[in-house]
């Protein structure tokens, strides 16, 4: 993979190939090894050691926000948070239409918790222990694949790039620099 990464980086970037395309061609780009790889090519960070480590170190503060959050905004969270403790099986036409999803299936003491990643309704890896692996992999397919982030979760995947890889945080969005003060108070 290293000895052909420009060739690919070129293909990827230029002609913006489908999933379908790259999973086909570059097979190996779905492997969690080779996308945590492929992603400290592109910018010399270890993905999921940062990000688990950041992740680690503002959870306790992430949650006391979440926690406090009322009106619309707090039932939303809510609701995430009670999804994650429950089986969450979508229809298959709506996560069809979703350009980046994680997937779970399961979670009971019978049936652990199976997590996946989703890119333009394909399944494109499974097997993954636990939400916070599944972002740090999507995270990483984001940046092999070259993908943009979806309009509705851009200040989630901000959140994950500037404050929990930090990658470009001098740059921060109005929502994201207020969630960075709240978790540096």
């Amino acid at each position: 993979m290293a000895r052909t990464f420009s060739y690919r980086r070129q293909e990827i970037v230029e002609k913006s190939p489908s999933i379908a395309s790259i999973q086909e061609r570059w097979p190996a780009l779905f492997d969690t090894s080779q996308v945590k790889e492929e992603f400290r090519r592109l910018t010399a960070v270890e993905l999921e050691t940062t990000f688990i480590a950041n992740l680690d170190k503002h959870t306790d503060t992430l949650l006391a926000l979440f926690r406090t959050k009322g009106g619309n905004a707090g039932q939303q969270i809510s609701e995430i948070l009670s999804m994650l403790n429950q089986d969450t099986h979508g229809n298959e036409e709506d996560l069809e239409q979703l350009t980046l999803r994680i997937i779970t299936k399961g979670g009971s003491t019978d049936d652990p918790l199976q997590t996946g990643v989703m890119l333009e309704g394909i399944e494109v890896m499974t097997g993954l222990a636990g939400v916070a692996k599944a972002c740090v992999v999507l995270v990483g397919l984001i940046y092999a694949i070259n993908l943009s982030y979806p309009k509705e979760l851009r200040y989630t995947f901000e959140f994950f790039q500037k404050i929990l890889l930090e990658l470009d945080s001098g740059k921060l969005s109005p929502k994201v620099y207020s969630l960075k003060n709240r978790l540096l108070c």
